[in-house]
């Protein structure tokens, strides 16, 4: 069941709670959808910039493709695109002694404020 696409009817409901306030928990109980999977449709819906009535006004199927392929968007992000150069010299520089995942990344962060951190 992982990866599983959730339906439509069902993710609707989720951002209708969610605009309306409802915490994650709440709509877990009242939507019986796991709550990593709420956040994460929720994450994705956040960052389509789009309001409830937008999403309802969508069909079915155009609101699977803009909900059910967030990895392409991913992908074409400009800070992306410097993360894959990054890596080689991280993995080389991580068995050293006082070297650790949380150094590197406070270290990525510093050289690049607008790349991956915590908060995305």
């Amino acid at each position: 069941m992982s990866n599983k696409p959730i339906k439509m009817n069902k993710l609707r409901q989720i951002i209708r709670l969610y605009s309306q306030g409802t915490g994650t928990k709440r709509i877990h109980a009242m939507v019986s959808t796991s709550r990593n999977t709420i956040k994460k449709y929720i994450r994705i819906w956040q960052t389509l910039g789009i309001g409830y009535e937008e999403c309802t006004a969508k069909g079915g199927s155009e609101l699977a493709v803009l909900l059910n392929t967030p990895l392409a968007r991913v992908a074409s992000a400009p800070r992306m695109q410097i993360l894959p150069g990054l890596l080689p010299e991280y993995c080389n520089r991580l068995p050293r002694k006082g070297v650790t995942r949380e150094h590197l990344h406070a270290e990525y962060i510093n050289k690049h404020s607008d790349g991956y951190g915590r908060s995305h």
